[in-house]
């Protein structure tokens, strides 16, 4: 395929975006009203620099079903709604994969913290593909402890701290995942010189944070474990709180699911 071919493909993806874009702006609209009222609530109820803590909160809030329109969420599904210009909408709709949540955090907490929120991984366990000395298959977040960089699967709930500027090994599992580039056609197929070296910047940036973090000690598992049940501690004395964010915003979630349907 010619450079020139791919600039074409380029193309017709921003403008179906684009077009995907005008033709549900009101779900569009809605969403990032959502958004904001879910971080007035956070901002209320939390504390700051403590970014691992937040993460965990928010990991259980959304298992629980919390965001979404039915209080239920569903990981595994393999079809349903999507608005690909805005992968976290699934979310409040009650499902979604990886891609789904890893966005949907990304919604959220790119209010409060100013480093990458998330990255694609190469996950040996959910491999269906050929380009995996390439691109990755699993996306996670990014948070932060006590200054070190750490990935959180918020999907499959675990914690993992870089061992080098590639490998993630887990905390609280014998596992580990492997930072790959995102599958994205946008960067072999685009000529735009500063859409390119921003990309690769911001691959490199990650690396040095990655090599950075590597360098400290790990949380341990019993520090971890402890924190889980703090979040879960927070969440419990702050019923009435939570519970009044649902009734404020019951119409609000339902207006989303009512035009995901139609999608």
């Amino acid at each position: 395929m010619t450079e020139k071919e791919l600039e074409k493909i380029k193309l017709k993806f921003l403008k179906r975006n684009i077009q995907l874009y005008n033709d549900n702006k009101e779900l569009i609209i809605l969403y990032e009203k959502y958004i904001e009222n879910i971080v007035e609530l956070l901002d209320f109820i939390m504390g700051k620099n403590d970014d691992l803590f937040h993460t965990i909160v928010f990991n259980i809030l959304m298992e629980i079903g919390f965001f979404s329109f039915n209080k239920r969420f569903d990981a595994s599904k393999d079809n349903f709604k999507e608005l690909c210009i805005k992968p976290g909408i699934s979310v409040i709709n009650g499902e979604g994969v990886c891609r789904n949540i890893a966005c949907f955090y990304e919604d959220v907490f790119s209010y409060f913290y100013n480093y990458p929120l998330k990255i694609c991984c190469f996950d040996k366990i959910g491999d269906n593909t050929k380009d995996t000395n390439i691109y990755g298959n699993h996306v996670i977040n990014l948070t932060n402890y006590q200054g070190v960089l750490y990935g959180f699967d918020i999907m499959n709930h675990c914690l993992f701290k870089p061992r080098d500027d590639l490998e993630l090994v887990g905390i609280d599992i014998d596992y580990s995942l492997i930072y790959k580039m995102y599958g994205d056609i946008l960067m072999r197929a685009t000529t735009d010189l500063k859409f390119k070296n921003d990309y690769v910047k911001e691959i490199e940036i990650k690396k040095e944070m990655f090599k950075e973090s590597s360098n400290h000690n790990a949380i341990t598992k019993e520090n971890y474990i402890k924190i889980i049940n703090d979040a879960n501690e927070f969440i419990i004395k702050r019923k009435e709180i939570f519970q009044s964010f649902l009734k404020d915003n019951y119409s609000l979630s339902h207006e989303i699911k009512e035009k995901m349907l139609v999608l």
